[in-house]
């Protein structure tokens, strides 16, 4: 069986409840892109918020749903966009309550049909939740996407506990899907709260790779170091999931890359820890 090629990737977490991380999990998702030097175009659905446009104005346009027909104009206007942009990834951040309005915008305009004659391949961001009405969205995005997507549950433990999707029979059909799981590393209030203050001290989004950069001066030298190790746990996840994540030619770079990274780590574990040998 020939593995088709894909030529773009398209990022999507259409899940219907808010408050689950699905903002927080794409800023370090668009930190590793851009840690890669992966070329990427974004998409805000969150006309209430609007954080990851204000934090990549320059990349990210923004969208406002409205109704279900304006809703549909908007999609169009998106789908369109991504049909013909040069970006090797699109990730779209999209708002709580959107995922009927999403899903009908897709059957309607045959748009993963379209995407598959162009080599372009959705991805769908999922999070598991404590909540049956929550889960039940999960596994209707689950069906809708069926074979025209790629899967990443994303574990998010400050909010959710994930038992009504660990040992489930959604856990199993995925990872038959080939699904890949991500776990969000825990970041301190102390720091998050830090986060938004300097947002609103400079008056405009700040994106996470500039918050760990220790000579932007946004944060303390601490809390910055706390957003790097959250920042390094995730890359390496992400690294591990690149051909869910990329096009092709992209995702074996950079799977390459982590190969090398890997067995310069392993080579430095086999060598004896400070060139000593007690008692031989």
């Amino acid at each position: 069986m020939t593995i088709p090629i894909i030529k773009h990737r398209i990022h999507a977490n259409p899940q219907s409840k808010g408050n689950l991380g699905k903002s927080l999990e794409t800023e370090f998702r668009v930190a590793w892109l851009e840690r890669h030097g992966i070329g990427w175009h974004g998409s805000d659905l969150d006309d209430r918020h609007a954080t990851f446009s204000g934090r990549h104005p320059d990349q990210t346009k923004r969208y406002k749903l409205g109704n279900e027909q304006e809703a549909k104009a908007a999609f169009l206007a998106l789908f369109r966009g991504i049909l013909r942009e040069p970006a090797p990834v699109h990730v779209i951040d999209t708002r709580a309550q959107a995922d009927e309005l999403f899903m009908a915008a897709v059957e309607e305009l045959n748009f993963f049909e379209l995407c598959q004659e162009q080599g372009i391949r959705t991805t769908f961001f999922l999070f598991p939740s404590d909540e049956a009405e929550s889960m039940n969205n999960f596994a209707r995005l689950v069906k809708f996407g069926g074979e025209a997507v790629d899967f990443v549950v994303v574990q998010n433990p400050t909010k959710s506990k994930g038992d009504l999707y660990r040992g489930s029979k959604l856990e199993k059909a995925l990872e038959n899907a080939g699904a890949k799981t991500l776990t969000l590393p825990t970041i301190t209030p102390v720091t998050l709260l830090a986060m938004e203050r300097a947002e609103a001290q400079t008056k405009r989004g700040i994106s996470f790779a500039e918050f760990a950069a220790p000579e932007s001066g946004h944060l303390e030298k601490i809390l910055a170091g706390e957003l790097q190790w959250a920042l390094t746990r995730l890359f390496e996840q992400y690294d591990s999931m690149a051909d869910l994540l990329l096009p092709s030619e992209q995702a074996e770079k950079v799977k390459a890359a982590a190969t090398a990274t890997a067995k310069k780590k392993a080579k430095a574990a086999k060598e004896d820890d400070f060139g000593l040998n007690f008692g031989e």
